[in-house]
């Protein structure tokens, strides 16, 4: 947030000394966060918009479904979401006036932690795998390593219009890719005297077998309000 803030700074100092037509700067409060946005016209009826948000989410408890078919177990997981976004937008107001479809790319800048305890035996790439071969279950999951496309719709002002305040909405989905890294420490006196090579080998597997229980957050929700001042 901070790095688009001075982007943003530098980005306004340059427009308004450069005499540029239509430039704006706004404030947005949704599910995605709290957050801000930056408009630039570049035609009548096409807007650029940068936009970075940030929102801490409550933990949720999580079902992690891993383990070769027939000997899946579960991991009884809590994730621990500090969200935050930051999006490269282009608002087409199509017929002239405020209502605006909207396509861009859109990254997920936050970390969410895991952390959880495997309830059963399992076994994982045919390997034996004992609840006391290994300890509490730590790691990381990435909802997007990179940019993602978004699509919406929404409302707010069209570039060349008059300036001053004017109110915004959006309403859209956030494609999303998670990633789960999963980690623990081995038990030398557990069942199978696993090393921590060879469950470091097993838990890879497990990443994939989660990655697949978190389908949920392939698609973001995204809806906000705010408000716009265009110069």
């Amino acid at each position: 947030m901070k790095r688009f803030i001075g982007t943003g700074v530098v980005l306004l100092f340059f427009i308004t000394h450069a005499g540029a037509v239509d430039f704006g700067v706004g404030a947005k409060v949704g599910l995605d966060g709290v957050g801000l946005n930056l408009s630039f016209g570049l035609t009548k009826t096409v807007v650029l918009r940068l936009s970075a948000a940030q929102i801490d989410i409550d933990d949720e408890d999580e079902s992690l479904t891993v383990g070769d078919s027939g000997s899946e177990g579960d991991i009884d997981a809590e994730l621990e979401l500090d969200f935050g976004s930051n999006a490269v937008l282009l608002d087409w107001h199509v017929f002239n006036g405020g209502f605006r479809i909207t396509a861009g790319a859109f990254r997920h800048t936050g970390e969410v932690d895991l952390s959880g305890t495997l309830q059963s035996d399992i076994v994982v790439d045919g390997q034996p795998l004992a609840t006391d071969d290994l300890g509490d279950i730590g790691g990381e999951v990435k909802l997007a390593d990179s940019y993602m496309p978004y699509v919406g719709i929404g409302w707010g002002r069209g570039a060349g219009g008059e300036g001053g305040f004017s109110l915004t909405v959006d309403l859209g989905v956030a494609m999303l890719d998670p990633e789960v890294e999963l980690e623990a420490d081995v038990n030398p006196a557990g069942t199978n005297g696993l090393t921590q090579a060879e469950l470091d080998s097993l838990l890879k597997q497990m990443d994939s077998d989660a990655e697949d229980e978190l389908d949920d957050y392939e698609l973001w929700p995204v809806f906000a309000v705010g408000v716009n001042y265009a110069f």
